[in-house]
């Protein structure tokens, strides 16, 4: 597809601009800019013609982050109908496929289907202890900055994974009119999996040596999720369990569950591409 936005296969072609430069790079990652994921979705799912009311995002059943996309790329967008109602859309720079997802788009269940949420009884489920006391500073887990940085602490810790408090910044790109879309608790998701990844090689290290520190990651997909809330106040605080699903060399798969003051927000799996060097 070329970037004025041809359409494959009756899909509508619709031109995405990458800035660049601006707050969507700002902490993602210092010295080495790329557009965030998530921020890839949400920017594809703003081209789109407005959605009829009640028709916010509600699910997504797969997300596939296939290349990085840096500032000022010139992409496009293909949207069709996906299978059981859903939307289908695809990235594209030139002709090579960037993205693509199956997302749903209806009514939010909203707080009540707390319980029905799919993977936070797995994400919540390994036993974790307390964070012990000599958990490093985030600045040596993460590579990260404000205001793309959305985990704050780490609660918990277990051999599979561990629950970290998480927050969108007042000053984050995603924060429009004091609230980030739902979309954001899978970054919030794919942070903690960076914090335990680095964990796990610090502890691997004794704490130095090579292996420690934090490394760039990539998150580089998403599926079964489903959101509870069409938004999340921004800064307001959150609760993320992630629990290590599938190991594959550098690629890690983790359930996860998001909420906020106890009310269930998103849940659903994620995959992130652990860099083999040092941040």
């Amino acid at each position: 597809m070329s970037p004025a936005g041809a359409a494959r296969g009756g899909a509508v072609g619709i031109p995405l601009a990458i800035p660049s430069s601006g707050p969507l790079f700002e902490g993602h990652f210092p010295g080495r800019p790329i557009l965030p994921g998530i921020a890839l979705l949400d920017l594809a799912l703003r081209s789109l013609p407005a959605a009829p009311a009640g028709a916010d995002l509600c699910g997504i059943d797969r997300l596939r982050l296939r290349r990085l996309v840096l500032p000022g790329d010139h992409l496009a967008l293909a949207a069709s109908a996906g299978p059981d109602g859903g939307l289908r859309l695809e990235l594209r720079r030139g002709e090579e496929l960037v993205a693509d997802a199956v997302v749903s788009r209806g009514d939010v269940p909203g707080p009540a289907a707390e319980s029905e949420a799919p993977a936070a009884g797995h994400a919540s489920a390994p036993a974790m202890a307390a964070a012990p006391a000599g958990v490093p500073d985030l600045d040596l887990l993460l590579p990260h900055r404000p205001p793309m940085r959305f985990v704050e602490a780490v609660e918990a810790e277990a051999e599979d994974g561990l629950a970290c408090t998480a927050r969108v910044p007042g000053a984050s790109p995603f924060a429009r009119e004091g609230e980030a879309p739902a979309l954001v608790a899978i970054e919030m998701a794919a942070q903690a999996a960076a914090v335990f990844e680095a964990l796990r090689r610090g502890h691997a290290a004794a704490g130095e040596g090579p292996g420690a520190g934090p490394r760039i990651g990539y998150l580089v997909g998403a599926s079964g999720v489903r959101f509870f809330t069409a938004g999340l106040p921004a800064g307001a605080g959150c609760r993320v369990a992630i629990r290590l699903t599938g190991l594959a060399g550098p690629l890690s798969t983790y359930a996860f569950a998001v909420d906020r003051g106890g009310v269930a927000a998103a849940a659903g799996t994620v995959s992130t591409w652990i860099t083999a060097t040092d941040a």
